[in-house]
């Protein structure tokens, strides 16, 4: 064998390897998925007067190491405490159920600023957790967390402390907030003219809260 085959030879055995680690990895962990009780939402402002819009549906799941949802104190869960792996989630709010204070003209002006025909999921995948701290005494704890967001088929990247709550064995709320500008996901901001009125004009920055519960059941239907 030549020199070049023998390191093109160790060099496939190498990504083998490690592809076969990642697959193990993965079988052997857990998948929690959304539960009932979610909910987020959007707070603006206009030049009338502040808004929001808000969502009872969080699609969704978490996968994660099985220690999970046995070591509070997170040390034996690698993805969530070391840089070695990452934990996989990836949550989705369907544009078409978040409802806006104004009422139903404005969740249509909201559904066609955000290209709702093209894109109808708001999506967030996560790519890293990174644990804050230690975990209090109940196993509730913080996370530095990034990921990518798409809003209207354009995604930018997303940063955000994200807090961990367990409510029992099976079950655990992830909460947090951002904020965001929309033309950063080329959405122009709203500026409906309504008849009677003078034109309305909507601030680019939006807040955005969530709680996303997950448990070790199936998904909510």
């Amino acid at each position: 064998m030549t020199m070049k085959a023998h390191v093109i030879s160790r060099t496939t055995t190498a990504i083998l390897a490690m592809a076969l680690t990642t697959a193990t990895q993965a079988a052997d962990w857990i998948k929690l998925a959304s539960k009932p009780g979610s909910k987020v939402r959007m707070e603006g402002t206009s030049s009338i007067h502040d808004w929001y819009a808000e969502s009872a549906i969080i699609r969704g799941t978490f996968e994660v190491e099985p220690e999970f949802l046995t070591d509070k104190t997170l040390q034996s869960v690698k993805s969530l405490t070391t840089r070695e792996t990452n934990p996989k989630a990836e949550i989705a709010i369907p544009v078409r159920s978040l409802k806006s204070s104004s009422g139903q003209k404005m969740d249509e002006i909201m559904q066609e600023a955000m290209n709702m025909k093209e894109h109808r999921d708001i999506v967030f995948k996560v790519k890293e957790m990174a644990l804050q701290g230690e975990p209090d005494a109940a196993g509730n704890a913080r996370f530095e967390t990034v990921g990518d967001l798409t809003v209207a088929g354009k995604t930018q990247p997303c940063k955000l402390v994200v807090a961990l709550q367990r409510l029992d064995g099976e079950r655990f709320k992830f909460s947090g907030e951002t904020k965001l500008k929309m033309t950063d996901f080329g959405i122009t901001p709203p500026s409906p003219n309504i008849p009677g009125m003078s034109r309305i004009t909507t601030g680019d920055e939006v807040t955005v809260k969530f709680e996303w519960l997950v448990g070790t059941a199936a998904p909510a239907k």
